[in-house]
């Protein structure tokens, strides 16, 4: 399961990058980009495409954690707690279907974490993102994304990685 997951962030990871790039010019090159966003676009469909096994797979992880009784390490626990957060927030924006750039950029980024776990920046660059969301504030996910945060804390006093098992 953890080979599939880090085969599909491999596919995916041109594609969404592309996307976000060229989400992020849209956003600067036309006034109200957001509210003129088609659920319907290519893009936004390309994107829910590669979106939707990403809460599947965190739960397998989870269950995975609970039945080999590896979930209350440090290293996998912050990952647990992580990827709990991170399927209801992704859950609601699969649902949503209106991925903004900051959405499709912290999505490309994690590949690269995928693929290159061992790369501390971008670690930085992930963590930088999440608070570029702009309407968040208002909205039931902001609630959420403030508590990825703690995982990213443990993570960082006890020196783990991204790295997934099996893999390195």
């Amino acid at each position: 399961m953890v080979r599939i997951k880090y085969i599909w962030s491999l596919i995916q990871m041109f594609p969404v990058f592309l996307i976000a790039f060229y989400q992020l010019y849209k956003q600067f090159t036309i006034p109200n980009y957001y509210q003129l966003i088609k659920q319907d676009a290519l893009d936004q469909r390309i994107i829910q495409f590669f979106a939707v096994p990403i809460p599947i797979y965190y739960f397998i992880d989870l269950m995975i954690s609970i039945f080999e009784g590896s979930l209350f390490e440090p290293c996998r626990f912050c990952l647990w707690y992580h990827h709990v957060i991170s399927m209801i927030v992704v859950t609601a924006i699969i649902i949503r279907k209106e991925y903004q750039w900051q959405d499709t950029m912290i999505m490309a980024t994690h590949t690269l974490l995928m693929k290159y776990p061992f790369i501390f920046v971008l670690n930085i660059i992930y963590v930088a993102l999440v608070p570029l969301r702009e309407k968040w504030i208002n909205r039931f996910l902001g609630k959420f994304f403030p508590f990825i945060y703690y995982s990213f804390i443990i993570a960082l006093i006890y020196d783990c990685t991204n790295a997934l098992p099996f893999l390195y």
